[in-house]
């Protein structure tokens, strides 16, 4: 008998699922999220003055590509992609696995996660010079003279809670030294989806048909009848889609999850959702200048002492990425002309806060409405101390940390999850949360799994793509392994 599958979301989550069932027999795979498919660039340099319309990385967050439906009662509250590939077209380059800080949340789960790695081996081009993936590893990042002096001086501190290694970005293209005659970037560098997104990989899937794609379907609630085993999903309050489904893998992002288990639990009227708050700092590299052709992260540095986690990317100054920053810092634009000999010299860095320290933000249903709020803010002053040290051992690399920052919070920085969290400790800490079961299953549902950040049982600073994409695999794996599909 033929088993119908059914996963939610066209992100890194519901990718891997999709890598799991296809090596599974007598099944049939459906996919939706929402929305169709086929309305994908990739081609042309983003950074051209005849391409300004194209969907950059950071035009991909613009309004018109995010879910509106909800009310929110603060600016730029964080809403769920409508791009196809989910929030990876924008963030999913940037890869890092398990921190040892953290492994005491998955518990046994643990080892499950890393003996999974090899799975993707095929599916993710990792670019990296850090020896963590030596073994994975199919091409290097460019890093310029100015980044490889800093690394050089930050070995020599000699700080115990002090670590950094050079950024792994996966990549959807070769790397080579082709350069682009519009911006005088790297061509692998300059495309809409140079970095690593679920987006392609899912298409190649529906277009080969080992995929049945629901086109321009959304699901607004799910059903279970424990009767027969089987799952609906609703596309509005009243309206039954007209296939049901043996199991349902739901990889909608953070706030789309939440939005369906709203929707569908009469008794669950409010969700928090953890967040890592995210401080962008602007920086000077007292190094001698060079020419780094790529807009993407370069070096890793991370500080952990008894009151914080800190997670920094640090970014060397590139033509591009300083274009990029006139979009997200609009005074950009009217000072690079007169600093610019001073600019040669700087960077930035995206210092992502642990989940104890940040902020959260919840959804709450509010007169048939869902209402995205602020949640929980941390007390800057237990920050400080920690922030302040880290910014004077870098100084002792010679980089001067800008006081000019900005402080994303609420969700803002788009690194969210965790309200599903099976972890025990996690649950204790937050009344709120409605725990999962190690297979992201929620309250009784049996055959519904959540797949994505929703689940993690700690949200962890950094990049998360890599690390849910190994959840998602191990909760697919063990699903099907229960009901022997």
């Amino acid at each position: 008998m033929i088993k119908k599958i059914l996963i939610i979301g066209s992100g890194p989550s519901a990718l891997s699922a999709c890598i799991k069932l296809l090596k599974e027999k007598n099944i049939q795979i459906y996919l939706l999220d929402g929305k169709d498919s086929m309305n994908i660039e990739n081609s042309g340099c983003i950074y051209s003055s005849t391409h300004e319309e194209s969907q950059s990385r950071y035009k991909k967050l613009f309004k018109n590509n995010l879910d509106n439906s909800f009310k929110t009662t603060y600016k730029n509250a964080p809403k769920p992609s409508l791009q196809f590939g989910g929030y990876s077209t924008v963030w999913g380059g940037a890869i890092n696995i398990l921190e040892n800080d953290y492994e005491e949340y998955w518990s046994v789960i643990k080892e499950d996660i890393n003996s999974l790695i090899p799975n993707f081996e095929n599916i993710l081009e990792i670019s990296s010079n850090s020896d963590k993936y030596l073994q994975y590893q199919t091409q290097e990042l460019p890093i310029v003279k100015r980044e490889k002096k800093l690394l050089e001086r930050l070995k020599k501190i000699n700080n115990q809670k002090l670590s950094f290694d050079f950024s792994s970005i996966a990549m959807s293209t070769k790397i080579d030294k082709n350069i682009c005659q519009e911006c005088g970037e790297y061509t692998w560098s300059c495309r809409p989806y140079s970095a690593w997104s679920s987006h392609s990989l899912i298409k190649k899937l529906v277009d080969t048909k080992k995929i049945i794609y629901l086109q321009n379907t959304s699901v607004y609630k799910i059903e279970e009848n424990h009767t027969d085993n089987t799952c609906a999903i609703y596309t509005d309050k009243h309206k039954k889609y007209d296939l049901e489904f043996n199991k349902i893998f739901v990889g909608a992002g953070a706030i789309g999850s939440s939005k369906i288990v709203l929707n569908s639990f009469e008794d669950i009227s409010k969700i928090e959702i953890h967040t890592n708050d995210l401080i962008s700092v602007p920086s000077i590299n007292l190094s001698k200048k060079d020419t780094k052709l790529h807009t993407f992260t370069d070096l890793y540095i991370k500080y952990k002492d008894n009151k914080s986690n800190l997670f920094s990317q640090y970014y060397g100054y590139s033509e591009n990425l300083l274009k990029l920053s006139e979009n997200a810092v609009p005074l950009v634009k009217y000072i690079k002309g007169l600093l610019k000999p001073l600019l040669r010299y700087s960077g930035g860095i995206f210092l992502y806060l642990d989940q104890e320290n940040s902020s959260s933000f919840v959804i709450e249903k509010e007169m048939g409405q869902l209402v995205i709020k602020k949640g929980h803010e941390p007390k800057k002053r237990n920050l400080f101390p920690s922030i302040s040290t880290f910014f004077l051992i870098l100084l002792k690399a010679r980089i001067i940390c800008l006081p000019f920052g900005k402080w994303r919070k609420y969700g803002t920085s788009n690194h969210f999850g965790a309200q599903f969290s099976f972890s025990n400790e996690t649950e204790k800490r937050n009344k709120l949360n409605i725990q999962s079961d190690r297979k992201g299953r929620i309250k009784k549902m049996k055959n519904v799994h959540f797949i994505d950040s929703s689940v993690l049982p700690v949200l962890a600073p950094g990049p998360i793509t890599f690390i849910v994409m190994l959840n998602a695999y191990r909760i697919t794996q063990e699903a099907i392994s229960e009901t022997k599909i």
